[in-house]
């Protein structure tokens, strides 16, 4: 008699809409929340884009300040200046558009304003190989509304990464943190890059796939990462073949986000452990580093996770009738590295700006990633993330 499967799972309490011409209905939703005084964060690119002009337009006098000089990865001095901003201002809704980096400032103003100076302290620990510590956050928290213009599902999670003075990625977790709203607005998607959308759906992708064997794994979180990568791959393709397609933008936007609702129970595990510090001290764009680490993360899986990963092999779209197991592993490995090549994502960290000299500090850093912890397996050691750094130089 098979055992039964027990697990948690806590459902995200936000509101999302997806549709062509969603952002019309921006101000609407903010006079739903019971808010007038927004502060609007973007980066110095998307700040300057159709979307944040169309967006301000449809705020008016709602719209009491904004930020366009979010950076990659963010920083503790910067959430401290918006921070600060919002205090002066009496800013009681905090709006992100953008990639991930918008939507995590956000949140680490929101955990500032509720639970207090200095930042630091409310970050989470994690000593290998098995000592946890996430800090409790009690506190009501200002709310957020995303308009997210990448797959990076920043949107979606409680969780997010605010790098310190030393290129530590600092790692918060608070289910208040959730964006109330989030608008997937496909048609304005169409002026975002390619590139951005295929390596930040990397990310996506490696949030399915993680959450597929992290130790918090459970029957629901699966489901949605089956369908997430299936959307995923399908709208990528799509995407390809006509950048302005609004169908393939709306399945990456979608899958993208179901795969940050995948996480949010799961966690995630050594790939994104590797990602964050990849992107805190080697200063790699988080897209980049997931698009080049995702195969060989599953390849250092396959030992502990064969099974989920050959669930996964037939969401990227691989026949698997009459593999066994082991092949059909073998063959999701494959997939991504397919994948890859299709939507020209990079493949080796050698062609990056990184210099092979830091491998050994990032292998030291990711020590502290909460993400070994989530690994399924024995904890990742030092040695472990090293050789699969080397492996993907």
């Amino acid at each position: 008699m098979p055992m039964i499967e027990t697990f948690e799972y806590s459902g995200l309490p936000s509101r999302v809409l997806c549709a062509p011409g969603s952002v019309e209905r921006l101000a609407d939703e903010v006079r739903r929340l019971g808010c007038s005084r927004v502060l609007l964060l973007t980066g110095r690119r998307s700040g300057q884009s159709k979307l944040a002009k169309a967006v301000k337009l449809v705020l008016g006098d709602l719209l009491a300040d904004s930020f366009d000089g979010v950076v990659e990865h963010s920083s503790v001095s910067m959430v401290n200046e918006v921070g600060q901003r919002a205090r002066d201002g009496r800013i009681d809704l905090l709006l992100a558009v953008g990639g991930g980096s918008p939507s995590d400032t956000a949140k680490g103003v929101a955990i500032l304003l509720a639970e207090g100076a200095p930042l630091e302290q409310h970050a989470g620990s994690f000593t290998p190989p098995d000592n946890i510590v996430q800090r409790e956050l009690h506190k009501p928290k200002i709310p957020i509304i995303v308009i997210p213009t990448t797959a990076s599902a920043a949107e979606v999670t409680p969780g997010l990464g605010i790098r310190d003075d030393h290129g530590h990625k600092l790692l918060f977790w608070d289910t208040k943190l959730i964006p109330r709203v989030t608008i997937l607005d496909p048609a304005a998607n169409l002026e975002v890059p390619t590139h951005l959308m295929t390596t930040s759906s990397m990310n996506a992708l490696a949030h399915c796939i993680e959450g597929l064997y992290s130790k918090r794994r459970n029957p629901i979180s699966e489901g949605l990462a089956l369908h997430s990568i299936r959307l995923l791959t399908t709208g990528l393709r799509a995407m390809i073949r006509d950048p302005q397609s609004v169908d393939a933008r709306a399945r990456i936007l979608s899958g993208a986000h179901m795969s940050g609702m995948v996480i949010g129970n799961t966690r995630v595990c050594i790939h994104h452990a590797i990602c964050h510090c990849l992107g805190g001290l080697g200063g790699l764009s988080h897209g980049v580093a997931n698009s080049i680490m995702l195969p060989h993360a599953m390849r250092f899986n396959l030992p502990f996770a064969g099974d989920k990963l050959a669930l996964s092999a037939s969401a990227f779209g691989v026949n698997v009738q009459g593999l066994s197991e082991a092949e059909a592993a073998q063959s999701a490995i494959q997939a991504v590295e397919n994948l890859q090549r299709e939507i020209g994502v990079p493949r080796r960290l050698q062609d990056t700006a990184l210099s092979r000299d830091l491998l050994a500090a990032i292998a030291d850093y990711a020590m502290n990633d909460r993400g070994l912890y989530y690994n399924p397996g024995p904890t990742p050691t030092r040695q472990d993330v090293l050789k699969l750094l080397e492996a993907a130089w």
